[in-house]
Parts: C-alpha cells; structure tokens; sequence
C-alpha cells in the first residue's frame, strides 16, 4: 500500500523561507546603503548593519516564541496591548518625552533603545479587531458593531495623524477595512466606509500646506527640481541608472549624498541602482509569494479569529510595501514609510517578524491538529488483518449522498 513521508514539522517553511530571503536582502541593502553615512558619524560603516543584525536576531528570535504560543491566547492580551499601544502614542505627542526628528515626533527613547509606537498599535490593532470581530461575526452590519468599530479604529488613527506620520495611519485605515470586510461586512458597508475613509484622508491632505505641496509636486516633480520635487526625481534617476542588473551592490551612485534616506523610505531605490530591474522584480516577486501564503494561511484558518489575523497581518506588510515601492516609483504621492524587512528601523523589523510568527502559528494550528488525530488500528485485536468496508455499506457517503459530512468554513455570510 503506498504510504507517503512522515510530516517532520508544521511550520509553512515557504513563508518562513520568503521572510527570511527578505531579511538577508535587507541587511545587505542596510549595509551598502548606509555605510557612507555611518563612515562620516562614527568611523565605522557598519554601525547601522551591526545594530539592524541585532534586532533581526531579536526579531526572529521573538517570531519563533509568537509561533509556538497558540493564537487563541491572544483574546487575553488583545485588549491591554492596545491599552498599551495608545498610552505609547499617547506618550511621543508629550513635549519632553517624544524624540523630533524631520519635523515628526513618532519617536520614545530610553537610553540607547528608540521605540516608534505607530509600529507596535499596527499590530495591536489587528490582534484586537480579529479577536473582536471574530466573536461577533453574526452581529456584523449593526451599530452596535459599526460605531465601536469605527471609535476605536478613529482613536489609534488619529493619534498616528497628530504625529504626523500620514502614511502609516492610511495603512492603518486600509488593514482595518479590509479585517471588517473579511468578518463579514456587507459591499454596501464596506463602500460606505471606505468613502468615509476616503474623503477624510483627502481632507487631512489638503489641510496642511507640505501635504498639498507633496500632491502638486507628484503632479510634476520637475516643476521645483531642487527642493519639494528633489527626492522623487533622485528616486527615479536610481532607478533608471540600475538598468537590467544594476551596478553591482555597494556601486550605487545616489546613496552618495544624492538621495535623502537611503538606508530607510528610499532603500528601495537603492536596491534598483546596485541591483537593477532584476533585484527590484526579485523583491517584488517575494512580497507576492508572501501574499499568497498569507492569503492561504487565512482561508485554512480553523476560526475565523485566526482568518482575521492572517487577513490583517498579510494586508498590513503586503500593503506597506506596495506603498513604499509606489513612492519610489512614482505612482503615488511622497510619504514615509518603510519597506518591511528591508529598511532600517528596528521597531518596524521586531514588530513585523513578530507578526509573521502569529501568522505561522495560525497556519501550524490547523496542521497540528490535522496531523494529530490518531491513526486507525488495521488489525483486529485477536491479530487478523483488518479489511475495508465494501462501498455502500460501512463506507463514508460518496459525494452527492443526502449524508455526505458537511466541511468547515469560516468564511462570512453571502454579500449583497
């Protein structure tokens, strides 16, 4: 009788294989891209390498614990990590205790050790939500679900707003939508509030004068080349002199002055001139990959609390990343925000490698479980060889019987 290998382990080695991919890249990309600055500060060029490989190895240390520790534990800690989370935020905006850097304060410091909370409140806002919305699947569409939603969603934005940090509070609005979609919301619901969403953001937009500016300078970055149009059209000559395969990795020329924030909202950039197209479609291509094992992870989940979770954290880093590589490019307006595993910043690396063990974990739940149901004895006690119930009788329903076994879904009711 064919027999196939013994399953060696539940964890999803292909995720764990991308995630890992991206952050060997990004150390590299961290070390080429910041070695000149770090030469000229410390006299080191691997200061930032040294400090990233750190949190990396803490990052990964932590996705390993966040993959053993069952996600359903997580209801427990949902609603104090968000507490948690909005005192943090709460925190940067108290003068005194925020660090101001390039006319944001999104920053805490605690002696050698900086914290960004904005980081830490994207995780703890999917964790709540799915927790949340996951025990009250049959209650989505009514107020009493909507408003709470809304309220809370409104409060950790709104503090990200005040920093200011736009583009991560529109990550934040995205990953929120998308996790009330997914428990269940209606089209109508979901367009309702996403218009909402919309239009405020605009609003934000329009509202402060850098913000318009960044607009009409994504209109025609060359209408004011050396000042509010500068770092897009250094962004697009790294891209143009990578070509095909770039200039070898640490032979990039913008780095050198040229481009502001190589090593973070811009390494992408960097990566396309040492590396070229090539490089770039390699990253691109890997964020895909994660996509689909997410997205797979979250139509396997057992419940829809570990749906939820998968949906929210695949969205959140997939999400982020088309958004940084869209600036680079481009295609949307100047923002800043990081591209997960690649750029430095080491509460952006902790809290994504963190929740990348959450989503192994929900993806080893069903595993586990599948693989641990004891398997049938094939022989009667008294040592004869068991044989197989004839079709139609002892047997399983074939499909189309009236008693067919029905099959799990966690998926949300019909949409209309």
């Amino acid at each position: 009788m064919k027999r196939g290998l013994a399953r060696t382990t539940t964890y999803d080695l292909p995720l764990v294989a991308i995630v890992l991919v991206l952050l060997f890249l990004g150390l590299a990309m961290v070390y080429s891209a910041s070695g000149i600055t770090a030469l000229d500060a410390n006299d080191d060029p691997s200061t930032f390498l040294a400090q990233q490989s750190a949190w990396a190895a803490l990052g990964i240390g932590a996705m390993f614990v966040a993959s053993r520790v069952d996600y359903r534990l997580l209801r427990f800690l949902a609603v104090p990590l968000l507490l948690i989370a909005l005192l943090l935020l709460g925190a940067v905006l108290v003068p005194g205790i925020g660090v101001t850097a390039g006319g944001a304060t999104r920053w805490l410091r605690f002696g050698a050790f900086g914290l960004q909370p904005a980081e830490l409140a994207k995780l703890a806002l999917i964790v709540y939500l799915a927790t949340w919305l996951g025990g009250k699947r049959e209650q989505i569409g009514s107020w009493r679900i909507t408003l709470p939603f809304i309220l809370v969603t409104t409060v950790v934005v709104g503090l990200v707003v005040v920093e200011p940090d736009l583009g991560t509070a529109i990550v934040l609005v995205v990953v929120a939508l998308a996790m009330y979609f997914a428990a269940g919301a209606r089209l109508r619901e979901f367009a309702a509030l996403g218009g909402l969403a919309a239009v405020v953001i605009l609003a934000l937009a329009l509202a402060q004068p850098y913000r318009l500016q960044r607009l009409l300078t994504f209109l025609d970055p060359w209408s004011d080349p050396q000042k509010f149009g500068f770092q897009t059209i250094q962004m697009l000559y790294a891209l143009g002199l990578g070509g095909p395969f770039g200039e070898g990795l640490g032979a990039g020329k913008e780095k050198f002055g040229y481009l502001p924030h190589p090593y973070t909202d811009s390494i992408f950039a960097v990566l396309g001139d040492e590396l070229g197209l090539a490089g770039a479609l390699v990253i691109v291509l890997l964020f895909l990959a994660l996509a689909f094992r997410g997205v797979r992870v979250a139509l396997r989940a057992e419940d829809s609390t570990g749906a939820l979770l998968a949906t929210g954290i695949t969205i959140w880093l997939c999400f982020q990343a088309w958004v940084n590589m869209a600036v680079v490019a481009s295609l949307v307006p100047m923002t800043g925000i990081t591209l997960p595993f690649i750029s430095y910043g080491g509460s952006s690396l902790c809290v994504g490698l963190i929740a990348v063990g959450i989503l192994l974990n929900v993806g080893r739940a069903r595993t586990t479980e599948r693989t641990s149901v004891p398997r049938a004895s094939r022989r009667w006690r008294d040592g004869r060889p068991r044989e197989p119930a004839p079709r139609g009788r002892g047997g399983l329903e074939r499909k189309g019987s009236r008693n067919a076994l029905s099959v799990h879904r966690w998926s949300s009711r019909p949409r209309s």
